[in-house]
């Protein structure tokens, strides 16, 4: 036994995920996921480094199935005198709450009370044979550097695998489940450079999301359970480092809880290679898209496999009228880790990373052979939806799944299903899958950072020397600027599509076409048809009497009567009555009709979209070929400021009477009197007084957020293009502004000012909490001078 321990004893250089030296003084530079101003570094107080340290699970013992990085050190250190913490909560090996632990385990009697230990001999007879086949040195220099980064187990370790011996030793899990997961060749990006670009200074689409879920995920795992357990910082940095790595799939909950149970069992940066190996590798591409099209196919072939191997639970749901892809979806998206025993999870993990998806479709099949008998029993539609979404939870014993009945099940028949059903998939009613059912996950690329010379250098300080030497580069860089403008132009027009039905029939192809230009100031020009005024509600307002009008919050009522200060007469689902005008606020109706999917205070989306994907997009393109016209700073805000003060300084004081009497009379209410150059003006000024001390990027985001909702974006692209005298002073003539590239950069926005777009100038300045309406100033005066003493404003 010692001589099996000696050959696979970890070496004293080699370190696992976040450890360390260098690793960790990289680590130390991304730490934290949140944003500095300052650009501090703000080191996290639960990353702790050092070697290394095997799993090794002790029946009994608090988290000693747990990678010993992520021992909550506030709550116990595993030994094997206690595994009862200070406040006498009990904690599984696997760091799990037994009073109140996750899902399936609170039914899972036969589990909760059998210790999991690992038997020494199945270990040491794993350790032998992975020598004798996978073993790249000779015995005396045996580690795990001589094992390959990618491994198929033999027929031997297939057999010991699949037989009741219990798997693969979970002391050896944290190594070879990356070495299985991994099915080509391909080098992963290095975790750490995902971790510094995800966690920039820059608005992060996907981070506040991922703050609300983190203690969520997992809230009865003692490594999860709150902000300051040890899981939380390295479950931050993992999803945020997915989502920026992979922009269509983004953050999705469901493989949160998958990424957070492979961190209980690997090192940070191993967890993040298996990760990717399931998104590339394991699993289709088109798994976890926006639309989940991937997983809605294989839940159709889940029902055809039941159709095909029980005709009689098939019967049966049809008779009920249940639909079994409503209760598996959960179960594929999850991967099983949300409905199975952990006990159970890691076993099918085992044959998941060996043999890829058709592991899934062999597990389910599996438990509702388990469950046949039960099931065919029911007579209840309820009865048998609530038996089968709760089936995993009775699944205590791995061998009692017999999934060995359905090796013959293979990829070339998952394949041919999928083939089959794939036209079902793309009629369904999904706006996503209509038009492109052949999407394929996207993923960023990282490009090295140039060795700056002594030329460059100078470039930066006088100008670009060689001319135009390197104009074929240049316009590569341009087309790539395009191209992801383009795509977030795209995921835009599909939000719209997808909440709000008006706007199906919308075209996003680009028109180029000369007569566009000479239409854009007409139809810019030309207000949206609508008899009436309306508002939307922006807090409850409960009817007391019968003369009033009550709305909840994000209500749309029709204003009827608005000349009173105070009190105004509305309607809404056919009644009329009074409310307080500082209630609700009028809606921006001059050119499109309001739509809640462009509302950033009703659809959050929105605003991810807007601000962190256009907005870095068109960034990027105003920062190309930008130089330092003087000794201060650079960016696209200044040149912005300057250009729109240029535009008006001509007819300065005509302009400025003009924008004071809409101001004070509101006489842009009702129709656009304002010209795009004034639009400009007024937006650049109103950004600096609201956002004082705040930073240029946030500036230029709720510029273009204001862009948006007046539908000139395009119109303002014409304008700072059109400046030579400006452009040239912040340009290079080979940049993307001082170029007629900028023409299509008009006609890609122009798409936008189809949609409605109700964006928050404040967005980046509030709070993530609820914001707090001050809907009490001046309400008094209203209720004194209608006589409503009987109100409380407490």
């Amino acid at each position: 036994m010692e001589f099996a321990k000696s050959l696979f004893q970890v070496n004293s250089h080699e370190k696992e995920g976040y450890v360390g030296v260098n690793t960790v003084h990289k680590l130390a530079l991304v730490e934290s996921a949140c944003d500095d101003p300052d650009g501090e570094v703000l080191i996290c107080s639960t990353e702790r480094t050092g070697l290394f340290q095997p799993i090794s699970p002790k029946a009994g013992i608090s988290f000693s199935a747990v990678t010993p990085s992520m021992w909550p050190q506030d709550l116990t250190t595993p030994n094997e005198n206690s595994s009862i913490t200070g406040d006498e909560v009990l904690y599984n090996e696997f760091g799990f709450r037994i009073d109140e632990e996750d899902g399936p385990e609170q039914s899972s009697n036969k589990l909760l009370g059998v210790p999991f230990s690992e038997d020494p001999s199945t270990r040491l007879q794993w350790l032998a044979q992975l020598e004798f086949s996978h073993s790249r040195d000779e015995v005396q220099d045996l580690s795990w550097d001589s094992i390959p980064h990618k491994i198929t187990l033999s027929q031997k370790l297939w057999e010991m695998m699949t037989s009741r011996n219990g798997g693969l030793p979970h002391s050896l899990r944290p190594h070879l489940w990356s070495r299985l997961a991994k099915k080509s060749d391909e080098i992963f990006l290095p975790y750490w450079r995902i971790v510094k670009e995800s966690t920039a200074n820059e608005y992060f689409s996907y981070a506040k999301h991922i703050e609300k879920d983190l203690v969520r995920i997992l809230p009865s795992n003692g490594c999860f359970a709150k902000l300051s357990s040890p899981g939380i910082p390295r479950l931050r940095r993992q999803l945020r480092a997915l989502a920026w790595l992979y922009p269509d799939m983004g953050y999705c909950q469901g493989l949160a809880i998958v990424v957070a149970h492979l961190l209980l069992f690997l090192e940070e940066e191993t967890s993040y290679e298996v990760m990717c190996s399931i998104l590339q590798d394991l699993l289709p591409s088109t798994y976890f898209l926006s639309d989940f099209v991937g997983i809605r196919l294989d839940c159709l072939v889940v029902s055809h496999l039941v159709t095909k191997n029980f005709q009689n639970i098939n019967q049966l749901l049809k008779d009920f009228d249940i639909d079994v892809t409503l209760i598996v979806f959960p179960w594929i998206l999850t991967l099983f880790s949300s409905v199975l025993h952990v006990r159970i999870l890691v076993r099918v993990w085992d044959l998941f990373f060996s043999e890829g998806d058709v592991v899934l479709f062999r597990v389910i099949l599996a438990m509702l052979k388990f469950a046949e008998k039960d099931l065919l029993e029911m007579t209840s539609s309820p009865d048998i939806f609530n038996f089968l979404s709760n089936l995993p939870a009775r699944i205590d014993d791995f061998e009692s799944l017999e999934i060995w009945k359905f090796d013959d099940i293979n990829k070339n028949t998952i394949e041919n299903f999928r083939k089959e059903l794939t036209p079902q998939v793309l009629t369904d009613g999904s706006i996503f899958t209509i038009k492109n059912g052949n999407r394929k996950i996207k993923r960023r690329t990282l490009t090295k950072p140039k060795k700056i010379s002594r030329g460059s250098i100078l470039s930066n300080i006088f100008g670009d020397i060689k001319g135009s030497e390197d104009v074929k580069n240049k316009n590569v860089r341009q087309t790539e600027l395009m191209v992801d403008l383009h795509e977030a132009i795209h995921q835009i027009g599909r939000h719209f599509m997808s909440n709000d039905t008006s706007f199906m029939n919308i075209s996003l192809e680009v028109d180029f076409s000369l007569e566009s230009h000479e239409k854009d100031h007409e139809r810019f020009s030309q207000g949206y048809s609508i008899r009436v005024k309306r508002a939307k509600a922006l807090v409850d307002f409960e009817r007391r009497d019968d003369d009033e009008l009550g709305f909840r919050r994000n209500d749309i009522l029709i204003v009827v009567n608005s000349k009173d200060e105070h009190c105004w007469v509305g309607e809404l689902n056919g009644l009329r009555g009074w409310f307080p005008a500082k209630f609700v606020c009028i809606l921006d109706e001059r050119s499109k009709e309001y739509s809640s999917a462009g509302d950033d205070s009703v659809t959050e989306g929105i605003a991810d979209l807007a601000r962190g994907v256009l907005c870095p997009a068109l960034k990027r393109i105003f920062e190309h070929g930008m130089k330092n016209p003087g000794m201060g700073p650079i960016h696209p805000w200044l040149f912005i400021e300057e250009v729109a003060a240029k535009e008006i300084e001509r007819d300065y004081r005509s302009v400025h009477s003009r924008l004071v009497l809409c101001n004070t009379y509101k006489l842009d209410e009702d129709g656009k009197v304002l010209s795009p150059e004034e639009i400009l003006f007024r937006c650049v000024e109103t950004v600096n007084r609201s956002h004082e001390k705040v930073q240029m990027d946030v500036k230029l985001r709720s510029l273009i957020s204001l862009g948006l909702n007046e539908q000139v974006l395009h119109l303002w692209i014409e304008i700072l293009c059109s400046s030579p005298e400006v452009v040239s002073k912040w340009y290079y003539p080979w940049s993307f502004v001082n170029s007629p590239g900028w023409v299509g950069l008009k006609c890609e926005l122009r798409v936008l000012s189809q949609f409605s777009f109700t964006l928050s100038l404040d967005w980046e300045l509030r709070p993530l909490k609820e914001e707090k309406l001050e809907v009490k100033n001046g309400l008094r005066d209203m209720l004194v001078k209608h006589h409503l003493f009987s109100w409380n404003l407490n």
